[in-house]
């Protein structure tokens, strides 16, 4: 029985796909617990965080990923597994720590600390794994296998998700033992990804070589020195060449940064209503938090990935980011509405809770299934730009450009929450429009640069 859909892909990646399935089943439970919403959960109500922790906690998975391009360059001419090992054992250490936590006010920042250097190291291993699909996938199926491997992941995370979120409305401080198992679990993934084969990375490594005792040690561009590879001057210098070269995937990542500023405006807003007006009346709330900012989203992400890969594969990253862009505005219209029900119970009377509580469902229901979109997008759109052998590089510019929307745009939209209350909602909705208006105007301009190519000379028989 083919449960892991093998057969279907082409021969020569079959063996690859099998051990990344197998490595996911235990390490995208850890990844549950790393990554996304549940750690401001924790620090909201675990460590009972001000909004300033929460904001931190809320802020550090996205912020986290301006450190992408710092990993991509260390991909870079060395072997792309043994820098995805690395970060994944800095994932585990990370994570297992935080079993010493001290539950105290003191607590909650240490928390955030361990938290953030745990997604830090998870920052290596996302765009480590990019690195390894653009070597072991084709592009004709390279959309198809991404949607599989993140909806495996989607489902973990639920699973995830769900347990912790009962186990900590039953014992808030199941955190001393629910993160070290996590990262015992995540320990026998990075046992299993050891069997991947990279292809064609002997070769790659060998023209990227420049000297004879670089060829006697290949994976090496240059004794290896943190100090030089990673200096701030080096790593910028970089990335601005390309984006200085490149004029189609700049205009690409400002239409994505765009996007990614409308969504992350108002990621602690969410949090912050739930734990400040709309639930302490009604209870149970980690599990009622955690089905609307994780647990909703994923399921429809879940099941949307499959039709979401194919449209990919077969439209291009373009329209594909057009169509999802779509997606994104009417999930933040959406919130608002529900975030202006909310905070007019005055006015209306507490019949708006259920409403508003049906309003933050239905839009979790939306930013889900466009996030499968938006998320097999995110992790091979930029190869639709890149050269072959800067993969690497691409996919850190616009990653380090993610972590640095991360890191503003939450504090600023829990700010203008403070400030002009629910219309951040539609602050972020015309941000998401102009997105929108990016994508249009890209993918014209490559219709036109379509169109205007020479034909090809057929020969004559």
């Amino acid at each position: 029985m083919d449960w892991l859909g093998v057969r279907q892909l082409p021969f020569f990646t079959r063996r690859n796909y099998h051990y990344e399935v197998l490595h996911l089943l235990p390490w995208g439970l850890l990844a549950g617990m790393v990554e996304g919403n549940i750690s401001a959960v924790v620090a909201a109500e675990t460590f009972d965080g001000s909004r300033l922790l929460i904001t931190v906690t809320s802020t550090t998975p996205v912020a986290a990923f301006l450190a992408s391009l710092l990993w991509g360059m260390l991909c870079v001419g060395r072997r792309k597994l043994q820098v995805f090992t690395v970060a994944c054992c800095g994932v585990l250490l990370f994570a297992a720590t935080v079993g010493l936590t001290p539950q105290n006010q003191w607590g909650g920042w240490c928390f955030a600390v361990q938290m953030a250097c745990a997604q830090f190291c998870m920052t290596g291993v996302v765009t480590t794994r990019s690195a390894l699909w653009k070597s072991n996938y084709p592009a004709a199926a390279r959309g198809r296998i991404t949607a599989r491997l993140q909806a495996l992941r989607a489902i973990l995370s639920m699973i995830v998700l769900v347990a912790v979120s009962c186990l900590f409305d039953y014992d808030n401080s199941a955190y001393r033992y629910a993160y070290p198992l996590a990262a015992v679990l995540g320990m026998f993934g990075v046992f299993i990804v050891q069997r991947v084969h990279v292809r064609g990375e002997r070769n790659e490594l060998r023209r990227i070589s420049t000297s004879a005792e670089e060829e006697l040690n290949p994976g090496w561009v240059e004794p290896f020195s943190l100090t030089t590879l990673l200096s701030p001057g080096r790593v910028l210098e970089r990335g601005l060449r390309v984006l200085r070269e490149d004029r189609r995937f700049r205009k690409y990542l400002s239409a994505q940064f765009l996007g990614g500023v409308a969504n992350l405006m108002v990621r602690t807003v969410v949090v912050a209503i739930l734990a400040d007006e709309l639930l302490p009346g009604i209870g149970r709330f980690y599990s009622i938090s955690i089905v609307l900012l994780d647990v909703l989203p994923r399921l429809l992400m879940f099941g949307s990935l499959g039709r979401w890969g194919r449209l990919f594969d077969r439209i291009g990253v373009v329209r594909f980011r057009i169509v999802n862009a779509i997606g994104w505005t009417l999930s933040l219209a959406v919130g608002g509405l529900a975030t202006f029900l909310v905070v007019s119970t005055e006015r209306f009377g507490p019949i708006v809770i259920p409403l508003a509580m049906g309003g933050f469902a239905l839009r979790a229901i939306l930013q889900g299934a466009t996030f499968g979109g938006g998320i097999v997008a995110w992790h091979i759109g930029h190869l639709h730009f890149a050269k072959p052998e800067e993969a690497e590089v691409y996919m850190g510019i616009h990653v380090s450009l993610t972590g640095l929307r991360g890191l503003i745009m939450p504090g600023l939209g829990i700010l203008l929450y403070g400030w002009i209350g629910w219309w951040v909602w539609m602050v972020a909705v015309a941000i998401s429009l102009l997105a929108l208006g990016g994508y249009i105007s890209l993918a014209r301009d490559e219709a036109r640069d379509h169109k205007g190519a020479a034909p090809q000379s057929v020969p004559r028989p």
